[in-house]
């Protein structure tokens, strides 16, 4: 079977510029927060306590002492190991869908041989010449199927000669889609990690027997996932195992 020309998914993804761009936004947000915490306990504690005279009491005095509160409460805000902006920071960084890294190329889905490619061919069960817009890998009934990169679940259900059907959108208009599914198990909605078990190998829809019908698809449009995924020993690709 002819091999397509591979190309780098990170082409289709964010770049590393957009990554640190965004990286550098949160950590400014968690900072700020810890900053606007400090100040309001500051304000809050002060209420506790007798005024001053330094103003004589007053507007002028109020304005001051806020003007002292907020200064002193971005100097307290810093990154350290302990402290609240650090701690905010990694629970939210680890909950971003596109992860730190843009992989060059894709893992496989699942654990098969490939049985159709990407193009124009024979329809196997009309025989009529039809384009196939993904990559058919056989595979055992019930192999578990994998994400290949983090996203968001938005489609779990039944589509038309697909089956039972996952797709999963990754941002800046790249989704991938697993059909022919005998079981779904990741609902829609959830964010999904790379590797993440989402469906099971099966045959409903059009189709003639256990396999995954893999698609990636950029803004709508198809793409032929073997220009994607790395090349292995003949037909057989083991990526990422099985459960």
């Amino acid at each position: 079977m002819m091999q397509s020309a591979k190309i780098n998914i990170g082409n289709y993804l964010p770049g590393q510029g957009d990554v640190g761009q965004r990286d550098q936004k949160l950590k400014k947000a968690c900072k700020d927060f810890e900053s606007l915490l400090t100040y309001q306990i500051l304000r809050s504690m002060r209420k506790t306590i007798d005024k001053c005279d330094l103003m004589h009491g007053g507007q002028g005095e109020e304005i001051y002492q806020s003007l002292f509160d907020m200064e002193i409460s971005k100097s307290m805000a810093d990154f350290g190991p302990n402290s609240l902006a650090k701690l905010l920071y990694e629970q939210l960084k680890g909950k971003e869908g596109t992860g730190d890294s843009v992989p060059e190329q894709l893992p496989w889905p699942v654990k098969g041989k490939l049985s159709s490619g990407f193009g124009w061919r024979k329809d196997p069960i009309t025989s009529e010449r039809r384009f196939h817009d993904g990559a058919d890998i056989a595979a055992p009934l019930g192999t578990s199927i994998r994400a290949v990169l983090p996203g968001k679940v938005v489609f779990n259900g039944m589509k038309k000669g697909y089956g039972n059907v996952i797709i999963l959108d990754h941002g800046r208009g790249l989704t991938t889609l697993y059909a022919h599914t005998s079981r779904n198990l990741a609902s829609e909605g959830v964010m999904v990690q790379a590797g993440s078990v989402i469906a099971e190998v099966g045959s409903t829809g059009r189709s003639t027997g256990p396999h995954l019908h893999f698609e990636v698809r950029k803004d709508g449009k198809a793409l032929d996932p073997m220009a994607f995924l790395p090349s292995g020993s003949g037909d057989v690709r083991v990526a990422m195992g099985d459960r």
